[in-house]
């Protein structure tokens, strides 16, 4: 990777949560981005859980940073719980 190369990826994964009969009780979407450059890396991982309307339901949201070494060097996170 040359010194100011930044690479950027992201992952989303939706689960349905079903009762017995198979109806959609609501959904789980976790979203996680990933920089990651010469000095170090910076992951952002979000969970959402919907309810069966689609309404927001909570919400976590978790940054960590990393060196270049792969040490982790700060995490900061928040919680979001509606109702």
């Amino acid at each position: 990777m040359a010194d100011d190369d930044i690479e950027i990826g992201e992952d989303i994964e939706i689960t349905e949560l079903v009762d017995e009969d198979g109806d959609v009780l609501g959904t789980v979407v976790d979203d996680v981005v990933v920089v990651t450059g010469e000095d170090g890396s910076l992951v952002d991982e979000t969970i959402d859980v919907f309810d069966a309307e689609g309404n927001l339901v909570a919400e976590e949201e978790v940054v960590d940073i990393y060196d270049a070494d792969g040490n982790l060097i700060a995490e900061a996170g928040t919680q979001i719980i509606e109702g």
